[in-house]
């Protein structure tokens, strides 16, 4: 500060760089640990924010709702996006995004295909139950997509959505309470 009291003001006034609101930040733990528990019904809220995000920040014409519900269809669409982001500020994040939405919508349609096709041939009804092993593998490849999009959000760590909130525990302890009877049940069938 000046002794002269009629100087003008020296503070910096330069912009920093925000966060983009433009993609859902959630910490990478969090998202593992929200879609396990759930069953895979997160990704559905996932998507949805995602969306919601984006067409609030860009004004774009599209439905939300439609795209998280059909999530599978425009995963890689939302990480090309979160990509783009990323190149256009300059910056760079080595991920093969491609890959791993291939993987994960590859692995979706399968073991719905599977869980079908052995609700309707006998012989295979006993093996039904390996599609619940989606569930976590989806979890994991969401989870290590999230880097994307935390990277192209500004928040590459997640920290301003890493705890867990109410409505977070409502998904956890059902969650943990179906998951146990579960693995229960299984225990059950296979080791009589």
């Amino acid at each position: 500060m000046s002794d002269n009291l009629y100087a003008p003001p020296t503070a910096e006034l330069t912009d920093t760089a925000r966060p983009s609101a433009e993609f859902y930040v959630i910490s990478k733990k969090k998202l593992l640990i929200l879609s396990l528990l759930s069953f895979g019904l997160y990704t559905y809220v996932w998507a949805y924010k995602n969306w919601s995000l984006y067409k609030q920040a860009n004004q774009a014409d599209m439905l939300p709702v439609a795209r998280a519900f059909f999530f599978i269809f425009f995963i890689h669409k939302l990480y090309r996006l979160a990509y783009r982001r990323v190149v256009e500020s300059g910056r760079k994040f080595d991920f093969d995004f491609e890959q791993w939405a291939t993987v994960f919508v590859v692995l979706t349609v399968g073991a719905n295909m599977f869980d079908a096709a052995a609700a309707r041939i006998e012989a295979w009804s006993a093996y039904k139950n390996l599609t619940m092993l989606a569930i976590p593998i989806c979890a994991y490849i969401l989870q290590q997509s999230q880097g994307l999009i935390n990277f192209a959000a500004g928040d590459p760590d997640g920290e301003s959505n890493d705890r867990f909130s109410p409505w977070n525990y409502l998904v956890i302890v059902p969650g943990v309470v179906v998951w146990g009877l579960t693995f229960l049940g299984l225990w059950s069938i296979y080791f009589r």
